[in-house]
């Protein structure tokens, strides 16, 4: 199975590239473009779901890349058990950095092409992504 699968999109007349996607092929290519900033350089990423709050859970429960919402045990005590947020695993998340661009009742709420080694040069629909036709070998 190949390792890394990049998007390309547009935001705001910005083309993105090299956008890391969290979970390629898990949601029928219903994209979304998380955004997640304070710093001086915002960290893109794509997610695959059905809804922005879905995507939300997605990106908590990713192993490589849920650390940038979920709140270290070491800071909970920053946080008030009553008013955060909660993730799908019960961490508790901090999503006072993150935008989501995507249109809520889409088909494709946030358009984007996935490209990866054995991929055509320009690209696929992420609806048309399959891991079974991903060539690693091209």
């Amino acid at each position: 199975m190949p390792k890394t699968i990049t998007a390309t999109c547009t935001l705001i007349g910005h083309e993105l590239t090299k956008v890391p996607v969290v979970n390629p092929g898990d949601w029928f290519g219903k994209t979304w473009l998380l955004e997640i900033g304070g710093s001086y350089t915002p960290l893109f990423l794509i997610v695959e779901a059905d809804s922005a709050s879905d995507a939300i859970d997605e990106l908590a429960d990713s192993e490589k890349w849920g650390h940038n919402i979920v709140v270290d045990d070491a800071d909970l005590g920053d946080y008030d058990p009553e008013t955060c947020h909660y993730g799908p695993s019960g961490q508790v998340l901090d999503l006072d950095h993150l935008a989501i661009h995507g249109c809520e009742g889409c088909d494709v709420p946030f358009p984007c092409r996935y490209h990866g080694d054995g991929l055509p040069t320009e690209g696929v629909d992420p609806a048309e992504f399959c891991w079974d036709d991903f060539d690693e070998d091209e």
